[in-house]
């Protein structure tokens, strides 16, 4: 056998499987590698995941973190799970798959990997808040961070696709979750307690062909809004339906309420033959509506130290006729690029869904009240409808209108409020608005806070302090 002949095969074999391998490994992206070094860096997006008040068996929104890999090589997680395991109220989902702990995960370097946590709170029971902790542990190459969970929580009374039971009372006790629609049935009547808490699940709404009696107080208020209360829903409008007064209802009344992020904060639609109020609001905040704030059709309705504001339709609407007062209110809408309406209107006719059109005598009166806003006229009296009476008065009041169309003794139109912060809608009015001491005296001695009114008190819901 030549040695030149099998001398030379095993270094050709040898040499093509160096060179084979070499390929292989030179084809493996550096980033798919993974490296067993401590030192690999990573960023936990977030150290802490907070949620806000949540209601029993209820849950809670998703909130959502990431694990990025800052190594050039792939690194396997050897742990990331909840510190409480099963027993933990919250859950983790790590690449779509839910579970308390998870092994030998695998992140290419310079890659991310989400993490989605939610939480059940079970209180037991409690009627105090209180708070549910753990962690989400992280441990790789024998190094290990978490980051903290908590949750706060409280027991609630769940009502909602029911009919009440006739003269029911809420109290501050627990708060009231709205599931589904609830009705206060013609002829009952439900009373809310000072303090106490109303949360609507989306839709929800609650429908009164009885009578509601909201008694909140200046230190107490009765709150009326959605159950998502995390801070990006905190001035979100049209979570829920909002109070629908039915034709059969009357005899209403909301003291010092605060109604939120509704449909419509209150829709009163309770034609009758009288002009008694089917509906007196008092000392009320009626904020971030996707339709109106107040809305009323041919009813009978007083309302007075009440601030309306941030309504995609009205702030006020009053139409199809109906009688209407309006004393120390503050009315202002400066959302401009969303709506098409002014912040109030008032008309005397209305077309139905048949597009028949319903017209009804209407009187409007305003007193001490500022209406307000970001369009050149904000509000709008249409007597289309050629109702045989047609009325509307302003007295003292500070009314963006360049048209001056409203009739009345000292209206200030055109003249700037001089509110605290529009961008945030506090419309306390400041030091220099033309507000103060202008109004005329009534007989509400205190402002929408409590505040004592003096001898010539302000304009609108609020007597500058």
């Amino acid at each position: 056998m030549s040695p030149n002949r099998f001398g030379r095969r095993p270094l050709l074999f040898i040499l093509g499987s160096f060179l084979a391998l070499s390929t292989y490994f030179g084809c493996t992206p550096e980033a798919e590698i993974v490296t067993t070094d401590p030192s690999a860096p990573i960023l936990v997006s977030r150290d802490t995941v907070l949620f806000d008040t949540l209601f029993t068996s209820v849950g809670s929104a998703t909130r959502r973190l990431k694990i990025l890999n800052f190594s050039n090589q792939a690194i396997v997680f050897d742990q990331i799970g909840l510190g409480r395991g099963e027993n933990s109220p919250y859950r983790i989902y790590v690449n779509g798959e839910r579970g308390a702990n998870f092994e030998d995960e695998y992140l290419r370097g310079g890659d991310s990997l989400l993490l989605l946590v939610e939480v059940t709170i079970d209180p037991q029971d409690e009627t105090l808040p209180f708070l549910e902790r753990d962690s989400i542990l992280i441990g790789w190459n024998g190094q290990q961070t978490h980051v903290k969970l908590l949750a706060w929580g409280q027991d609630a009374v769940f009502v909602g696709n029911q009919v009440l039971a006739c003269n029911s009372t809420w109290t501050a006790n627990k708060p009231y979750v709205l599931y589904d629609d609830v009705l206060v049935d013609s002829a009952c009547e439900l009373t809310i307690e000072p303090g106490t808490k109303i949360y609507a699940n989306q839709g929800a709404t609650l429908y009164v062909g009885g009578s509601l009696q909201v008694e909140g107080s200046a230190e107490n208020k009765v709150l009326f809004q959605h159950s998502r209360l995390e801070p990006d829903f905190e001035d979100v409008p049209g979570q829920w339906g909002g109070i629908i007064f039915l034709p059969s209802s009357n005899k209403n009344s909301i003291e010092h309420a605060h109604i939120r992020n509704a449909q419509y904060g209150v829709y009163l639609g309770t034609p009758d033959n009288d002009t008694l109020a089917d509906l007196v609001i008092g000392n009320s905040l009626i904020e971030s509506m996707s339709l109106s704030g107040i809305i009323a059709f041919t009813s009978d309705l007083f309302a007075y130290n009440t601030q309306v504001t941030n309504c995609l339709q009205f702030a006020v609407g009053n139409l199809a006729g109906g009688n209407y007062r309006y004393d120390h209110c503050t009315f202002a809408n400066f959302n401009n690029f969303q709506r098409n309406y002014p912040a109030v209107v008032v008309a005397d006719n209305v077309v139905l869904a048949n597009n028949t059109l319903l017209v009804e005598n209407l009187y409007a009166r305003f007193r001490n009240t500022i209406i307000w806003g970001t369009e050149d006229a904000e509000i709008l009296a249409d007597n289309g409808g050629k109702a045989a009476r047609f009325t509307v008065l302003a007295e003292n009041c500070i009314i963006q209108d360049v048209d001056e169309s409203i009739s009345g003794s000292n209206i200030l139109f055109n003249i700037d409020p001089t509110f605290v912060d529009e961008s945030i809608f506090d419309l306390h009015i400041d030091s220099l608005s033309p507000a103060i001491n202008r109004g005329l005296k009534l007989n509400i001695p205190t402002d929408l806070e409590g505040n004592v009114r003096d001898a010539a008190p302000d304009i609108g819901a609020y007597e500058r302090q």
